[in-house]
């Protein structure tokens, strides 16, 4: 994904990996799973990634939503569960305290007792909170102006080396 600036306007993507072939629904749905990549992101500030589980429902927060791997490419990666807790939209963040810039795998595994994240093969914890049970789907949401927007001669890149997805048997 090339991350840059045209007409004052900051460019990102959004991919959705389609799951099951043609006959799929249009998400690649599930409830639970495991869902790993491996990624590299120049540290771009303005940048960020939110790639996430988001509900099928469309009703956020209530429906729940897992981000992993999140965060501005010029600070740290971390994972963030959200969820409704008394009407009022919560979430657990889990920080392992890396930086972007160098090649990571991030893993999210899904299931009815909790969320565990990894960063290269090593848990930085799991999330108890907020567990969805609905169906939901991936998206490699990078996007910008979260908090603040990237200068506009601010430009690289975000790779992906691979993304895989399994279902909870």
């Amino acid at each position: 994904m090339y991350l840059h600036s045209e007409n004052g306007i900051a460019m990102t993507a959004a991919p959705s990996p389609i799951v099951g072939g043609a006959t799929q629904s249009p998400y690649n749905s599930q409830t639970y799973g495991r869902y790993s990549v491996r990624f590299k992101a120049d540290p771009l500030a303005g940048y960020k990634l939110a790639w996430l589980l988001w509900p099928d429902s469309k009703q956020w927060p209530q429906d729940g939503e897992i981000d992993y791997p999140e965060g501005d490419l010029s600070k740290v990666i971390y994972a963030a569960v959200h969820g409704v807790v008394g009407g009022i939209h919560e979430d657990d963040v889990l920080r392992p305290n890396v930086p972007y810039g160098d090649w990571h795998i991030a893993t999210t595994e899904w299931s009815p007792g909790g969320i565990e994240f990894f960063l290269d093969g090593k848990s930085i914890g799991v999330s108890t909170k907020f567990i969805p049970t609905k169906p939901m789907h991936y998206i490699m949401q990078t996007e910008s102006c979260s908090p603040s927007c990237p200068l506009p001669g601010t430009s690289g890149h975000v790779y992906v080396d691979w993304l895989a997805i399994w279902t909870r048997e």
